[in-house]
């Protein structure tokens, strides 16, 4: 289980499986069902939405085409459908047979659907409007350091700000892209450079220790609906060696997918009839 509400995608390209190579029927099913019992398919439904609010940042700096025609190239490539194939592709060449049937033996028993249920519902409401109600609601309860304990080892466990902080520079960086190749071709920077100047601008360094500030506060509200006991399994399966290694390699998958979403957005836009008007 992932929660992708600050998740994965940039840094370390992870080479997928070569087109063609064979994978077994019994590999891409498991592979497809765990996408699905893990609540993929709904939170990475959110990320065009998440892409198009980037590009709102430029209204008024750049032409309103140039903005409307990298949202379009941004839903494209961060559509579920490429997301899905490529993520499946590399957790049916990466994760073995016996991994994802025991990962999927704990999401579908009751604490793990009740969690992946607790993540699909907190996908796409992670609002400012939404948080600040939730921790309103807060301060008249008591403090309750055991939650806030488990809120940490979780964080810990699933490798939850590396995971948000790759999320973030996917998605910045296909809005630089998008903008990029909206501008003559002999003043477009290209991906490394782009790549740098978003670095520059935020450092990995800096990224990380905001994601870490950050996080607390999006697990406590993703999971409050979610009884101690219950998170308190999670920790235990995410610790686990099952546990590590299938959530290290869905972050790897969402790594490569998502980076490789980031330059699909150029492509996109390079290719499309419209451009040559921009």
């Amino acid at each position: 289980m992932k929660t992708l509400l600050c998740l994965a995608g940039m840094a370390g390209l992870m080479v997928f499986a070569p087109p063609g190579r064979a994978q077994s029927t019994e590999a891409l099913d498991l592979a497809n069902r765990l996408f699905d019992r893990a609540g993929l398919a709904v939170q990475l439904g959110s990320l065009p939405a998440q892409f198009e609010e980037g590009l709102s940042q430029s209204r008024g700096k750049v032409p309103d085409e140039m903005i409307a025609a990298a949202a379009d190239a941004g839903k494209k490539a961060f559509a579920l459908a490429p997301l899905r194939e490529e993520i499946v592709s590399t957790l049916a060449a990466k994760f073995p047979a016996a991994d994802m049937k025991g990962v999927l033996g704990w999401l579908d028993g009751k604490i793990g659907r009740r969690m992946t249920l607790a993540e699909e519902n907190a996908a796409g409401n992670v609002t400012q409007q939404n948080m600040q109600a939730y921790f309103e609601s807060e301060k008249l309860k008591p403090a309750n350091p055991k939650r806030a304990a488990l809120i940490t080892d979780l964080m810990e466990a699933t490798n939850a700000v590396e995971s948000g902080a790759r999320l973030f520079e996917a998605l910045t960086l296909g809005v630089m892209v998008g903008m990029d190749s909206g501008q003559p071709v002999e003043k477009q920077l290209g991906v490394p450079n782009l790549r740098a100047r978003m670095r520059a601008a935020l450092p990995p360094d800096k990224l990380r220790a905001n994601m870490s500030a950050a996080v607390p506060a999006i697990y406590s509200f993703t999971y409050r609906g979610v009884s101690d006991g219950d998170l308190a399994a999670y920790v235990k399966f995410s610790k686990s060696a099952l546990g590590s290694r299938y959530n290290q390699t869905v972050m790897e998958a969402l790594t490569a997918a998502l980076a490789r979403a980031s330059v699909r957005v150029g492509e996109i836009m390079q290719a499309a009839p419209e451009k040559k008007n921009i």
